[in-house]
């Protein structure tokens, strides 16, 4: 059985949590998932100047890190396949660095 994320993304960790580790080390703590965005009808995404209000916006450092998906289900746990379709990731990020993504996303296949 798969875990999945509240978006159907299966989690990325296996049963001993190693490529969980692994996983999160890949951050660079840019913040850029922790501020608001805000996405058009043309998919056009905006980008605001507004943090998390768990986000330590001088350190870039979760404040709840080890329990963010308990205390703010809204806050949206990056797997593989989640991060090759995000339109908002740079192409910095450390998740999108070690899948080799840059450039524009794969585009999200309609259901």
């Amino acid at each position: 059985m798969t875990c999945m994320d509240t978006f159907g993304y299966p989690l990325p960790m296996d049963k001993d949590g190693k490529k969980l580790e692994y996983w999160e080390k890949l951050c660079k703590q840019c913040g850029s998932c922790c501020f608001e965005k805000l996405e058009d009808e043309k998919g056009t995404i905006f980008y605001t100047g507004v943090p998390c209000r768990y986000l330590d916006v001088v350190t870039r450092k979760c404040k709840i890190y080890n329990r963010r998906f308990e205390i703010y289900p809204d806050c949206i746990q990056l797997t593989e396949d989640l991060v090759a379709e995000l339109h908002w990731l740079h192409d910095g990020c450390g998740y999108r660095r070690a899948l080799g993504i840059h450039g524009k996303p794969r585009s999200r296949k309609k259901k």
